[in-house]
């Protein structure tokens, strides 16, 4: 054994073997490839469960069906007229949302003083659900995009709120003094130290809020919108074209995804130097 083992190191480079590498398969190292498989798994069993008539046909359309009501109001003009809509109310609401709740955060993070006037407020204020808020958001704004853009404001601003809260008091004041110690200014002390230092718990807080924001647009759009997915999904309803409700939902999914997938990689290339991001 120790004699072959002498020989192999003695052997000329190009003899040498080189050592065997794991080839791992592609599903186990490309993520967009085992997501797309696991989308794809997702309908596969979808179709195959109504095909069989395990599930009523009526009730939870195939995906086939669905994607043929998709593609007819793709065609007639009436699918981008909703979702443009929810896509404004989301927007205008989540930006909003995001400019409130980081500054509240931020100040309530880095004076207690603030905190302690703000916090009580916000703590009696977030357990509230959104729907809870519908009756009088009718009330002061009526049947618009204004009510819809405060709903979704009222979702997303909490958690905006939490998360920018949550980083700036958890912040390693070793950093800050450090940073002084270096002469510092306030100023390069918020950019240069506490914005990218609290980064890391912020954009992950801001998907969060995006999503809740989908699911409060959808809440005002049932009952206090004319326009949106929401509302296709419930004249489709009241028509009993459940091909379309279904429909009307996997756009909703769609959209969120792709939104939330932008937002991650936003976060991915910001965060490029936290260790969390490292592997």
């Amino acid at each position: 054994m120790e004699a072959n083992s002498k020989a192999h190191a003695a052997a000329p480079p190009f003899m040498q073997r080189a050592p065997r590498r794991a080839v791992s398969p592609r599903i186990l190292t490309d993520r967009s490839f085992r997501a797309a498989l696991g989308l794809t798994a997702f309908f596969a069993v979808w179709q195959a469960l109504t095909s069989l008539g395990v599930i009523d046909a009526f009730l939870l359309p195939s995906p086939v069906a669905v994607a043929g009501a998709l593609w007819d109001m793709a065609l007639d003009g009436s699918l981008w007229v909703h979702l443009g809509a929810s896509l404004q109310r989301v927007a205008v609401g989540f930006a909003l949302a995001c400019v409130v709740g980081m500054a509240l955060g931020l100040m309530c993070g880095w004076w207690r003083s603030v905190a302690d006037f703000v916090r009580p407020v916000v703590e009696a204020l977030r357990p509230i659900p959104p729907l809870a808020w519908i009756p009088i958001t009718i009330l002061w704004f009526g049947l618009g995009d204004a009510a819809s853009y405060f709903l979704v404001f009222l979702g997303a601003v909490f958690p905006a709120f939490v998360a920018t809260y949550t980083a700036v008091r958890g912040l390693d004041r070793n950093q800050m003094n450090a940073a002084l110690c270096l002469g510092a200014t306030p100023w390069q002390l918020f950019t240069d130290v506490l914005i990218p230092a609290s980064l890391p718990i912020i954009l992950p807080g801001l998907r969060i809020a995006l999503g809740v924001g989908w699911m409060c647009v959808v809440t005002a759009e049932l009952i206090a919108a004319q326009t949106g997915l929401g509302y296709l999904i419930q004249q489709s309803r009241m028509l009993f074209q459940i091909n379309n409700v279904v429909a009307g939902m996997v756009a909703i999914g769609l959209v969120g995804f792709a939104m939330s997938a932008v937002l991650e990689r936003i976060e991915r290339r910001v965060n490029a130097w936290a260790p969390s991001e490292r592997n």
